[in-house]
């Protein structure tokens, strides 16, 4: 099993799990961690779009 790294694009923070996001129609999706994914959502419910999950360990 090999282990990658990625930093969420909001906060910086490396996390073992990265959501991949976007929101008010921009064309480039974005990783977030837990904590800004719900920051995400809770401000922009409306336009909000999630696009799959990114993890460290990968098989």
């Amino acid at each position: 099993m090999r282990q990658r790294t990625k930093t969420c694009d909001s906060c910086s923070i490396e996390t073992p799990t990265l959501f991949r996001c976007r929101a008010n129609r921009l064309k480039n999706w974005k990783f977030f961690c837990r904590r800004c994914t719900e920051r995400l959502k809770a401000e922009r419910p409306d336009s909000y779009q999630y696009g799959g999950t990114w993890k460290r360990f990968k098989s």
